[in-house]
């Protein structure tokens, strides 16, 4: 098993992971009880790496898809109800011979992620390095902090609370949640880019260059660095606040606000320069253990690349680099819980949505719609003038005519 591994090296890792997935007999097998009895007593993540069986290396490198549809259905979807993670493609096929081999790139980054989940059990809390990103809901006009259905700073300031009774480091913990606002954002309706949110590093370009190995893939969009997008003209800019070991940031957005789906359709399309410094800013400088994703939803998981199964070139798999991913999502969006988890290696954690009910009318336009009603079904007999002169004052009591 990985946790008791000393050696810690590609091979073992990717067999530890294997492991999992032929031991978890689960829905296929009609075994459930028996899956639930293997996964608890092994205690670690399962991740549900793969190698490909319907198609070549190459048609997968290719596809947009990524792994074929019958093997997602089998090897992705089914284990994803035992509670299976990361569906990484471990290992290709031959086109001429049919046999498989390994990938050794897809390996590496399967061993480090396995890795970086092990030693989660392993650090102690107060040493460990959290993450929390939040968005600009919905992504191309929202107000920083927001997330469907979830009251996000309110929220986070109870995590950080939980957190310290845990022996986290949350260093000086704001009082409330507006001083936790007030320390991320100096307006709590601040726009995102803009001089309401706090920098919390400035990235040289050097640096950024010589950390981001996939930054000259992103210039055919968008030039060389820094850009226009959280930057200053001369440095990238990662907007945020640090607590203690904890470091609360704010996701760049899109880079395409007039047309966002741009990136999903567009093969050309990617990242701009500010969304990668974020994730090169919270693996390679804050070196953060774990990041959590916080509400529905961000635009980390729509970045363009393969729907299951990402190669190295896939942005989602490059941007999320080896961090654990943890996500708060909306119980009600279990369709684009699974992009998350299939496309930013996400292990997703459902919040209620609140509860609704008919809010109704107030008193005054309770009575103007009666009054309505009534008109509609005796505007022939007598009395429609004067149902009709009482509809005119009750809408002026309601300041309707100004």
């Amino acid at each position: 098993c990985l946790t008791t591994c000393r050696r810690r090296c590609c091979c073992c890792a990717a067999a530890w992971c294997a492991f999992v997935v032929l031991q978890v007999g689960g829905p296929a097998r009609q075994d459930a009880p028996r899956a639930v009895e293997a996964l608890t007593n092994l205690g670690v993540p399962y991740l549900v790496s793969l190698p490909l069986v319907f198609q070549t290396t190459e048609e997968w490198l290719d596809s947009e898809l990524g792994v074929h549809p019958v093997q997602v259905a089998l090897q992705v979807a089914l284990p994803e109800l035992d509670g299976a993670l990361e569906p990484i493609v471990f290992a290709g096929r031959d086109s001429n011979t049919g046999k498989s081999h390994s990938l050794p790139d897809r390996i590496e980054s399967l061993a480090k992620r396995a890795i970086n989940w092990a030693s989660l059990r392993k650090k102690k809390n107060a040493e460990k390095k959290l993450a929390i990103t939040v968005f600009s809901f919905p992504p191309d006009k929202g107000n920083v902090g927001t997330a469907a259905y979830l009251n996000v700073f309110g929220s986070i300031f109870r995590v950080l609370k939980n957190l310290k009774a845990c022996g986290y480091d949350v260093g000086a913990l704001p009082g409330n949640e507006m001083e936790l606002i007030q320390s991320v954002l100096t307006q709590k309706e601040a726009k995102f880019n803009s001089t309401d949110l706090n920098i919390a590093y400035r990235m040289p370009v050097a640096e950024y260059t010589q950390l981001c190995e996939y930054s000259e893939a992103l210039e055919e969009n968008w030039g060389k660095p820094p850009g226009q997008l959280n930057s200053n003209g001369q440095e990238l800019l990662v907007y945020g606040q640090q607590f203690g070991n904890v470091f609360i940031g704010v996701q760049p957005t899109f880079g395409y606000e007039g047309d966002p789906m741009r990136l999903l359709f567009s093969r050309s399309a990617s990242p701009h320069h500010g969304f990668a410094a974020y994730y090169t800013f919270l693996e390679k400088i804050f070196k953060a253990d774990a990041v959590l994703h916080f509400g529905t939803h961000g635009s980390l998981e729509f970045m363009p690349g393969k729907q299951v199964g990402m190669s190295g070139v896939c942005y989602p798999d490059s941007l999320i680099g080896s961090i654990p991913n943890l996500y708060y999502y909306a119980a009600n969006n279990p369709s684009e819980a699974t992009i998350a988890k299939r496309r930013s290696y996400a292990n997703t954690i459902s919040y209620l949505t609140p509860p609704a009910e008919n809010a109704g009318l107030y008193k005054g336009l309770k009575e103007l719609k009666e009054l309505i009603a009534s008109y509609q079904s005796m505007r022939e007999s007598g009395r429609a003038e004067q149902i009709c002169a009482t509809i005119i004052e009750t809408a002026r009591q309601c300041n309707l005519d100004k």
